[in-house]
C-alpha cells in the first residue's frame, strides 16, 4: 500500500496486522502522543513536538511491529529523515504549516482505533484518557460506555477496520453536505445580487478575457464537412 493512501487505509492495515493487541496498542498510544501535541496550537509551533525519533530504542520497540504506522505518519504530514549525526526521525519540516484541524480529526482517528483494541476491563483508565484528549474536538456520535465496550470486544480485526471505515465515510458524507449547503449559499447571495443591484452586469468569461475573442468552436475552424 503507498504512503500516499488516505490516513484511515494505514491505521486499518495497523489494525489487521499480525502483530498482538498489546503491540498494537502500544504502537497507537506512541501515535497518539505527537498527533496530540500537534493537535495544540501551541506545542505545534515547537519544533521538538514536530518529530518522532525512529532510532530510540523504546520508540524503535513499539513502531517496528506496525510498520503501517509509518505510513500513517507519512499520510498525515510526516516526512522520514536522518541527520547528519545518523539518527532517524519522523518529522513534519519547521517551514511547513500545520492543519490543526487536521491534527484534531486525526487524534480522533486514533482514539478510535484504540477503543476497538481496548477492551475496558484491560484498560480501565483509557475512558479517561479518550475524554480528556476529546476534549479538543468532541466526538459528534454520543456511545454509551457498555455498547461500545461490549460490542468491539466481540468484533473480529476485520470487522473492527470495516467500523473504522464507516466512521470515516460518515465524516466525508457530513463534510460533503456541508461543503453542498455553502456552495448552495453563495449562488442564492449571487442571485440576490444579480436580481436587485443596478449596477450589476455579466461579464466575459476568463477564457474569452484572456484570448481578446469568442471561444471558437471546431466548426467555427475547420467549416461544414
Amino acid at each position: 500500500m503507498s504512503a500516499f493512501a488516505a490516513p484511515g487505509t494505514h491505521l486499518q492495515e495497523l489494525i489487521v496486522a499480525t502483530a498482538t493487541t498489546e503491540q498494537k496498542i502500544a504502537c497507537l498510544k506512541t501515535l497518539r502522543i505527537v498527533v496530540k501535541n500537534l493537535a495544540d496550537p501551541l506545542k505545534s509551533a515547537d519544533p521538538k513536538f514536530r518529530q518522532l525519533k525512529l532510532s530510540n530504542e523504546k520508540v524503535k520497540a513499539k513502531i517496528t511491529p506496525c510498520p503501517s504506522a509509518i505510513d500513517y505518519m507519512k499520510a498525515i504530514g510526516f516526512s522520514q529523515v536522518t541527520d547528519s549525526d545518523g539518527e532517524e526521525y519522523l518529522r513534519i519540516d519547521a517551514t511547513k504549516t500545520i492543519d490543526i484541524s487536521h491534527m484534531q480529526s486525526s487524534l480522533v482517528e486514533l482514539n478510535n482505533a484504540l477503543e476497538m483494541l481496548t477492551p475496558k476491563d484491560v484498560n480501565p483508565s483509557f475512558k479517561e484518557e479518550k475524554k480528556s484528549s476529546e476534549g479538543i474536538l468532541p466526538s459528534k456520535r454520543p456511545q454509551t460506555a457498555s455498547s461500545s465496550s461490549s460490542t468491539t470486544e466481540k468484533l473480529s480485526e476485520k470487522q473492527k477496520a470495516r467500523l473504522l471505515m464507516e466512521e470515516k465515510e460518515r465524516k466525508e458524507k457530513e463534510a460533503a453536505k456541508a461543503a453542498r449547503k455553502k456552495t448552495a449559499a453563495l449562488i442564492k447571495a449571487d442571485k440576490y445580487v444579480r436580481e436587485n443591484d443596478e449596477n450589476w452586469e455579466s461579464k466575459q468569461s476568463a477564457a474569452c478575457v484572456k484570448s481578446g475573442t469568442g471561444i471558437s468552436t471546431f466548426r467555427d475552424k475547420y467549416g461544414e464537412n
